[in-house]
């Protein structure tokens, strides 16, 4: 069946029930899709027996991985001898973006928000050193210097749902009332890191943000939906799944009830931390393109053999340290006896589309879109027309789907199925214009993240596996060492990280 036919036919089609098959027809749009996506490389490992291999290279510490968590550990080893492998074209990881002409745009992570002073001070002076923030004493709290990239209030966010606006998922009302009494005692607790959380706020880390509030209030399907929406949002899974601790930080680790907290979003998202901690850093310890092999331990440190995968080449590394800041699923292939303190972690997929638009679509949007369609996978999208661009950049609509981890083997049908993707995500977006967007496209493209977040379910948090660690020189940074899925927790990682080295 032809795609257009089909999408006519059937707007129950999820996007889970498309990644199914390959087979939806082959209809061409009239601008060009692109797919970023690592999900090919693994054959790479196979393919390597037959690459040339180097002189072995010797330096102090490996870090794997050039995401958020791995640009902290290398920031804060940058007086030392390090090199950074990525397997991404770019580093970011989850915090990359992208360009097509003079357009940039996030591909992932594309904001983060004012941090309280009684946030994590290692952080907060990793972050104060890069000029990207300055205190301000009459908030109490640590905002942007670069203002013009803080999104106006105004025009923050919107929700529509059945073909209506309103200002906000939740629906107002005594249930809305109810929710907030019960969360008011933990404003000022649920700070960042998440290991700074004190213990009597721990036990919220046992049980289910929905076991949580159900022993307080009822919840209607209707609020349920829209808790639903917030937890997969930030947290990948639903109020059944993910801690009680982890819902609760999600409304409360900020003053949101007593003041208007600066949301900072530059067009390239969360790459803008990733391009100035990587503006302090020798270039050539930043390498990507770099598939990590395997890493061995040997009597003076580790052997770590890495792919070079523009140039088709082998290298040995020895060093006396690894900081591992890569996806820790990957451990399994790279170093096996390391994944079994990993092999709970369950990681959400997402899908993330850039539609980047002629300059002629008029209806002005809000920053954050939030849609609760009847495919619950699709979050809805960012509008760059309320961020702060060049003159010269095209419009850009970055809508999201946050897929649960039984699609994952499904994702290697993406491409297949590019066309079919586009015309059902671009049916929302034109059900939200309520007009017909597809004359106004120049390109789309679309990221493909695996295993984009872990999963904050109950048990997660405060498990850090750098406490029994196997060796004491090779430590692990990242989000999914029992952390919240989040910008500071991935800083603070890396730097805790590269501080335990040889402890």
């Amino acid at each position: 069946m032809k795609r257009r036919k089909f999408i006519k036919l059937s707007s129950l089609a999820t996007l889970p029930i498309i990644l199914q098959s390959c087979d939806w027809g082959d209809d061409k749009n009239g601008f060009p899709i692109s797919v970023d996506t690592d999900i090919h490389t693994g054959h790479l490992i196979f393919k390597s027996q037959d690459f040339q291999k180097t002189n072995t290279i010797n330096v102090e510490t490996v870090i794997v991985g050039g995401g958020i968590a791995g640009l902290g550990a290398a920031f804060t080893l940058k007086d030392q001898d390090f090199m950074l492998f990525e397997l991404s074209e770019r580093l970011g990881g989850t915090s990359s973006f992208s360009e097509v002409g003079n357009t940039t745009f996030a591909q992932g992570a594309h904001y983060d928000l004012a941090y309280p002073s009684n946030y994590g001070q290692d952080v907060l002076s990793l972050l104060e050193e890069l000029k990207i923030i300055e205190f301000q004493s009459w908030k109490d709290s640590w905002s942007f210097r670069d203002k013009q990239y803080i999104i106006s209030n105004a025009r923050k966010n919107i929700c529509f749902e059945a073909g209506k606006f309103r200002g906000d998922v939740l629906k107002d009302g005594e249930e809305k009332e109810k929710f907030q009494q019960i969360l008011r005692p933990f404003y000022g607790q649920m700070v960042m890191p998440t290991t700074n959380i004190e213990a009597k706020h721990q036990s919220l880390n046992d049980m289910s943000f929905f076991d949580f509030l159900s022993t307080q209030m009822s919840l209607s399907p209707d609020f349920k939906r829209g808790l639903d929406y917030h937890m997969l949002d930030d947290w990948g899974g639903t109020t059944e799944q993910v801690s009680a601790l982890a819902g609760v930080h999600y409304f409360t680790c900020r003053p949101y009830e007593t003041q208007v907290v600066d949301l900072f979003s530059p067009p390239s998202g969360n790459g803008y931390f990733i391009k100035k901690m990587a503006g302090k850093l020798p270039k050539e310890r930043l390498q990507t393109n770099q598939l990590v092999k395997s890493i061995r331990k040997v009597a003076d440190g580790f052997q770590t053999e890495v792919i070079d995968v523009e140039k088709s080449l082998v290298k040995t590394i020895t060093s006396k340290n690894v900081v591992y800041a890569g996806q820790k699923h990957a451990l399994k292939y790279i170093m096996p006896d390391q994944y079994e303190f990993f092999q709970d972690n369950d990681y959400a997929p997402w899908l993330v589309l850039n539609f980047v638009l002629t300059d002629a679509l008029e209806k002005k949007g809000y920053w954050q879109n939030e849609m609760l369609m009847e495919d619950e996978t699709f979050m809805g999208f960012v509008d760059s027309d309320m961020q702060e661009t060049d003159d010269t950049s095209n419009r850009v609509l970055t809508a999201y789907y946050c897929l649960p981890p039984s699609v994952r083997n499904d994702l290697k049908n993406v491409e297949a199925n590019r066309e079919v993707i586009v015309a059902k995500t671009l049916g929302y977006l034109n059900q939200y214009f309520d007009q017909d967007l597809e004359g106004l496209i120049e390109h789309v493209n679309i990221k493909v993240m695996g295993h984009a977040m872990p999963i904050p379910k109950p048990g997660y948090l405060f498990s850090d596996k750098n406490k029994n660690r196997l060796h004491k020189n090779m430590t692990f940074a990242g989000v999914d060492n029992a952390r919240l899925p989040l910008l500071f927790e991935a800083l603070d990682s890396g730097i805790q990280a590269a501080n335990l080295l040889g402890e």
